[in-house]
Order: C-alpha cells, then sequence, then structure tokens
C-alpha cells in the first residue's frame, strides 16, 4: 500500500510538472539551452535597435552562453569601445586637433563611461539585477550623443559606435528583468 501511495505521489508531482512547464509562456523564460543558442542570439538580436552590431558582439562569444553571458559580451565590447574613443581623443589632444574644451568635453564623457557606468553594468550582471544598471547604460547613450554633439566629425565614428552598442545593451539588459 506504501509503494502504491508513494508512486501515485510521484505521478502525481511528474503531471504536475508537466502541466506547469507546458503553461509558462516562452516569453518570460530567460535560460536558454547551448544547443540553441543561435536560436537565442537571433531571437534576442531580431529586436534589438542594431541587429547587425547585435550578431557581431554575440556571435564572438561562448557558444553555450545563457542570455546573462551574452550580456557580459555586450558590456565587455562597451568597455573595449569607450577605451578606443579614449585613444583617439588622446590622439587628437596630443596632435592639437579641435577645440580643446570640445575635446575635454568629450575626454570627461568617455572618462564617466569607463568610471561610472560600465562598473553599474558590471555590478549589476554580478548581483544578476539588470534593473540597477537602467539609468547608467542610458547615461553611456546620453554621453556618446553629447560628445557628438559638442565635437562633431572628429570621433563620429567612435560616438556612434558607442551609442548604438549601448542601445543594444539596453535592449538586453531589458530582456533580462522582463
Amino acid at each position: 500500500m506504501k509503494t502504491l501511495n508513494s508512486l501515485t505521489l510521484i505521478f502525481f508531482l511528474q503531471a504536475m510538472l508537466f502541466i506547469f512547464m507546458i503553461t509558462i509562456p516562452s516569453s518570460h523564460s530567460i535560460t536558454f539551452h547551448p544547443n540553441n543558442n543561435n536560436d537565442l542570439i537571433e531571437n534576442i538580436c531580431s529586436t534589438a535597435p542594431y541587429y547587425d552590431i547585435c550578431i557581431r558582439i554575440l556571435t564572438s562569444g561562448s557558444p553555450t552562453a545563457d542570455i546573462w553571458g551574452l550580456s557580459v559580451l555586450m558590456v565587455n565590447d562597451m568597455e573595449a569601445k569607450a577605451k578606443e574613443a579614449l585613444a583617439k581623443i588622446n590622439e587628437l589632444q596630443r596632435s592639437g586637433t579641435g577645440s580643446k574644451t570640445s575635446l575635454d568635453s568629450c575626454l570627461k564623457e568617455y572618462n564617466a563611461i569607463l568610471e561610472d557606468d560600465i562598473p553599474k553594468a558590471r555590478e549589476a550582471l554580478q548581483k544578476r539585477d539588470a534593473k540597477i544598471s537602467e539609468g547608467a547604460l542610458n547615461d553611456v547613450v546620453n554621453e556618446a550623443t553629447k560628445c557628438e554633439t559638442d565635437f562633431p566629425g572628429y570621433l563620429t565614428e567612435q560616438n556612434t559606435v558607442m551609442h548604438d552598442v549601448a542601445a543594444d545593451t539596453i535592449h538586453i539588459f531589458k530582456l533580462l528583468h522582463s
């Protein structure tokens, strides 16, 4: 009798688990299996503001990364782009190109990205709480735009790429807490 009750309980629990699994909408799931990572990347990037940038960055990493791991790739790319922009700013300063005030403004914006915004995004990933970085990621978009406004033409490529990568990163972080 005990065996029959145990088997009935096990069967009941399995049935409940099956029902629970099929009733969860797929849009609420952020855990994906490695064998469909290409589908995950395509699903993320198909709704991202800058599809080509998203695909380029996300396909550069681990083929088994989940959405959190893919988010790390985006933040790493933002950091690399900010460092490239700072190198370009330093090059322009050394050559005496452009307005010192405008270059100083861009230097300030990109330092803020590296010293404030990227660490907040990393903290969000570490804590698995994407909401805490929303303001910082929006700041990245605004800081790149401000640099372009203050110093048009000289850093357009760097500002555009930073803006676009940040916009895609915002998109992915929103998926993490939706």
